[in-house]
């Protein structure tokens, strides 16, 4: 009997581990990442949307506009061939490189530096902790605070009452 129950157990931790190498591939050209769901790091070839209150632990590239709902969690990077928004609350970690323009939600965090083809708007008390480099115009709600520098391609830096910037700098 105890021979059967160590099978079982050896079997389960089996079937556990190839669970495990199986969820940590990356999936390629994802399209939806449904609200409040998880996964690791994003590769799209099309656009690529995640819904409200969605995780990802890791990377999100994409040829396509990418879209994160409402309190989103990206733990890297965000990189687009075309437009980025974000929703309220949302979060990366790491870096956002948009080819296009890039719309922030309110109180939202990016870890990184910020780097957009097009113009960059940022919700209310939102907060950028690298340097901006816009080729557009950069406005930045109320209370939202950029920690490094920013560059604007256009010179227009907008900020609502209380927004504040570590340093202007030339494009």
């Amino acid at each position: 009997m105890k021979m059967g129950v160590r099978a079982i157990i050896v079997i389960l931790l089996l079937a556990v581990f190839d669970s495990a190498r199986v969820m940590a591939q990356v999936p390629s050209n994802v399209s939806v990442l449904n609200a409040g769901n998880t996964s690791g790091d994003i590769r799209s070839n099309t656009a690529f949307t995640a819904g409200a209150n969605s995780n990802i632990n890791g990377n999100v590239v994409a040829t396509q506009a990418i879209t994160l709902g409402a309190y989103s969690t990206v733990t890297g990077s965000v990189t687009t061939g075309a437009a980025f928004t974000s929703g309220a609350s949302s979060t990366i970690r790491g870096s956002v490189s948009a080819k296009a323009t890039f719309t922030s939600g309110a109180n939202s965090i990016i870890g990184g530096n910020v780097t957009v083809g097009g113009d960059f708007t940022s919700g209310a008390h939102s907060i950028i902790s690298g340097d901006a480099y816009v080729a557009g115009t950069v406005t930045l709600g109320p209370g939202s605070r950029i920690f490094g520098s920013v560059r604007s391609g256009k010179g227009v830096i907008g900020r609502g009452s209380g927004a504040t910037i570590g340093s202007v700098q030339p494009y």
